[in-house]
């Protein structure tokens, strides 16, 4: 017997593992820590913040969260297209909680992240 699978079923078996592994790595993120604390997560960024945190961690990774278009723009593959993207996108629907949401951007997609992973963070 043969089974047909349409396009619209590879579309949400891909989704649904695309949730499992984004959750799986940020459950795998705090498990690293000794001690893990949930806190409220605002929806917006807050402009004081920006002025008052680096854009860049210790490992001198940018945090997409605080980083401005000029930034954004010194990233593989980010131009003057994606970066405004991105800013927007963080301003709409809030913090990025982990770096591969990065893909949730129109235009940005897995090897675009993959090509930075290294050079970004949140925080």
């Amino acid at each position: 017997m043969k089974i047909n699978v349409t396009k619209k079923v590879k579309v949400i078996v891909f989704s649904v593992i695309a949730v499992i592994a984004l959750s799986l790595g940020l459950y795998l993120e705090c498990c690293d820590k000794k001690e893990f604390v949930i806190s409220s997560v605002p929806n917006q960024i807050d402009k004081s913040d920006i002025e008052n945190k680096s854009h860049y961690d210790d490992e001198g990774r940018l945090d997409i969260n605080l980083a401005t278009i000029e930034e954004l723009m010194e990233l593989k593959g980010i131009g003057e297209v994606l970066a405004p993207r991105i800013v927007n996108y963080r301003e709409e629907r809030g913090q990025f909680m982990a770096v591969e949401e990065l893909t949730l951007v129109p235009g940005i997609g897995y090897k675009t992240l993959n090509n930075n992973r290294e050079y970004i963070c949140v925080r």
